[in-house]
């Protein structure tokens, strides 16, 4: 029998029944379990016991955040269990931008068809060493972005808001309420083949090609090719920065001589004063930060191509 294990961010109110509407499109060959977060990054904790236990699956239900949480707890697991799990998402959170890329939907017969069927591929995810408020360095993995600047204050705006007017709304107002008293400051980036110096509006190291509920900052991200994508939007006024916002609601790239795309395979970011970071939608660190990739870390559940 497979044994397929739904992390559940314990504050969502749809996941209290997702079990019984996943379980009624699948075979008893499937068993079922659940399991409901208490508290922030215990996602992890749970992610890593259901590895080291021998689920066959592990579903994330809930946002880019609790994916970020089940993506570190895999990772930090017993490697050769690890290499045997199967990592599913389930979106329920405010940005979902993750399952923009990996085409994931909210339906539970889909995400029973992907389970049942094993449609699954193997997919990278970022490594970033970061500071605390103390200056003591952390490692922490990424599966879709990670990025500074405007970017990393939207999400604390977003993240202390109460959502009512819809996510993409939310994170538009964040926006705007970010550039408000926002002081750019001197970045140095150093990558395998790149080197850049200066004032930043955001940077953007990006595994999958959507942040912000739905903006696509990343056209060339690929989550199975093996580098990240790096994206610097320099020195841009809020009202160009705002002219460009089609551009990235439709994944296109913004041609601005501010504005640089390039593939990495590591990259070292240091800033003159410390910057606050955002991690998969939350805010986890300061800079410096230093950025490799594990290629085809985990095998993940999705139509991908």
């Amino acid at each position: 029998m497979k044994q397929v294990s739904l992390i559940i961010h314990g504050e969502s109110k749809k996941g209290k029944k997702l079990k019984e509407k996943i379980t009624k499109f699948l075979s008893p060959d499937f068993q079922l379990t659940e399991k409901f977060t208490d508290f922030h990054d215990h996602a992890i904790e749970l992610a890593k016991t259901e590895v080291n236990n021998g689920a066959d699956f592990i579903i994330s239900c809930g946002g880019d955040g609790l994916l970020n949480e089940v993506t570190n707890g895999v990772m930090l697991a017993d490697e050769n269990k690890r290499k045997k799990v199967i990592v599913g998402l389930f979106p329920l959170g405010t940005g979902n931008d993750f399952s923009r890329t990996a085409k994931i939907s909210n339906s539970p017969k889909n995400l029973a068809e992907l389970i049942k069927n094993n449609t699954n591929l193997a997919i990278d995810v970022g490594r970033v060493e970061f500071h605390d408020k103390n200056g003591n360095k952390i490692e922490r993995f990424f599966i879709n972005i990670t990025d500074i600047g405007i970017g990393a204050k939207t999400v604390e705006l977003v993240n202390k808001s109460k959502k009512i007017l819809g996510a993409q709304l939310t994170f538009l107002i964040s926006v705007l309420r970010s550039f408000l008293g926002y002081k750019q400051q001197q970045v140095n980036i150093k990558a395998n083949n790149f080197e850049w110096s200066g004032k930043i509006v955001t940077v953007s190291i990006a595994n999958g090609q959507y942040f912000g509920s739905g903006l696509g900052i990343a056209p060339e991200a690929r989550i199975n090719n093996g580098q990240l994508s790096l994206v610097i939007i320099g020195n841009m006024r809020i009202i160009h920065f705002l002219k460009y916002l089609p551009n990235l609601q439709k994944l296109k790239k913004v041609e601005h001589p501010e504005v640089h795309y390039q593939t990495v395979k590591w990259c070292q970011i240091d800033s003159d004063e410390i910057y606050p970071i955002d991690l998969d939608g939350d805010n986890a660190g300061y800079t410096p930060l230093r950025f490799d990739l594990v290629p085809l870390a985990i095998r993940f559940l999705s139509n991908y191509k």
